[in-house]
């Protein structure tokens, strides 16, 4: 028998990071991480901002259609009658019209929703959702937990489906879209520092709500039933520099008793916290069932439109419960005339022109300038630095 001697294995030292290389080496990578992120965050938000630009020219061909079918374009709020809608077989029921967004659904690729709903007198609100043949009850419902995306800009860090404000309960249950644009009823007279910008299309103490603020209708798409059509903006003004329709998608900050900004919640000091269907009484109707004007007695909230009276992206410093200003009401927190043009984007908001065409408005935009945008007959000559 032969024994065969193996040498011993040899072991060898394998080099290893000091403690000092691998600190470098994390410094090395939490550097390239703190240069990519910004750039990634600016990629995110020229999407959200590209798809935010997108959906309002959506909204504008949808405007323009309508306004090739109907022969006016849609009123930012309303009551029912002709033309907009016909007496139900049992008459008017009790409650308030819609708004624009839900006059415009059939040209968003929304027809089969708009298709079941009705338009019985109380589409927008109901006095008692109980009420047979209730148009706000079966709106809602036919609605609940559907979100519109044209209706929703990317960068809006609200939920994108709120409660209902239309009186159909249990209202917390019932979430609809809530929609990050609102339409731009006109602008307040007097708005600016020298008060050059006049308008006599104003609310006024005559209003039941003017603890609301100040409301217009000399806008494109305004409250009450004006038929406004694009051939009423005037040639001094033009289509491609009057505002249609603009965002109000992000949140608003108002001072505690301590001197704090604290964030708003998600339904109050804004336009569009009653949801998708939230409309406005406007003028209401006659004995014969047709709508008119606005008028300066008129209902002054503002419901998914607003009317011109602060600077762009003017978010912090608001009083909560504060009558007259038009942002936060003393009589509840939401409907705000006045609430300002505020994004999620850096340096201010999109915004859509009457010719369908979308620019993007400086919060640095002077107020008066932006009165003038928003009014499509005031003949100022628009001059911007």
């Amino acid at each position: 028998m032969r024994w065969i001697c193996r040498p011993a294995k040899s072991w060898r030292l394998r080099p290893a990071f000091t403690l000092i290389e691998l600190l470098v080496v994390i410094a090395i990578i939490a550097i390239l991480i703190g240069l990519l992120l910004p750039a990634v965050q600016k990629v995110r938000e020229a999407a959200a901002r590209a798809k935010c630009q997108n959906n309002l020219k959506q909204l504008g061909l949808a405007v323009h259609n309508y306004h090739d079918t109907m022969g006016f374009v849609p009123t930012a709020g309303s009551s029912e009658g002709k033309p907009l809608a016909s007496r139900p077989a049992g008459g008017w029921l009790a409650g308030e019209g819609t708004n624009w967004a839900c006059y415009i659904m059939p040209h968003i690729e929304q027809a089969s929703l708009y298709n079941k709903l009705t338009f019985n007198g109380d589409s927008g609100w109901t006095d008692d959702m109980n009420q047979p043949g209730s148009s706000a009850r079966n709106n809602v419902m036919q609605a609940v937990g559907v979100v519109i995306p044209t209706f929703r800009c990317p960068s809006d860090p609200k939920p994108a489906l709120i409660r209902n404000d239309s009186n159909v309960q249990p209202s917390g249950d019932m979430k609809v879209t809530r929609n990050s644009y609102v339409a731009i009823a006109g602008a307040v007279d007097r708005l600016d520092a020298a008060g050059v910008f006049r308008e006599t299309r104003n609310t006024d103490a005559n209003s039941w709500t003017n603890d609301f603020g100040i409301t217009a209708w000399g806008g494109i798409i305004a409250p009450a039933f004006n038929r406004v059509t694009f051939g009423a903006v005037t040639s001094q003004d033009g289509l491609s520099n009057t505002i249609m329709i603009s965002e109000q998608g992000d949140f608003l900050s108002y001072r505690d008793s301590t001197g704090n900004n604290v964030k708003s919640d998600e339904w109050s000091l804004t336009s569009t916290g009653g949801g998708l269907y939230r409309g406005h009484p406007g003028t209401y109707r006659d004995a014969a069932d047709n709508l008119s004007g606005g008028a300066n007695w008129m209902d002054a909230r503002g419901q998914t439109f607003t009317t011109i009276r602060y600077r762009i992206n003017s978010k912090t410093g608001w009083t909560l419960n504060a009558p007259y200003v038009g942002v936060s009401p003393e009589r509840w927190n939401s409907e705000g005339a006045n609430v300002p043009l505020v994004s999620a984007h850096s340096g201010g908001v999109n915004a859509l022109l009457g010719d369908g065409s979308v620019r993007f408005f400086r919060d640095s935009t002077d107020l008066l300038v932006l009165a003038r945008y928003a009014t499509r007959d005031d003949g100022g000559v628009i001059t911007e630095n």
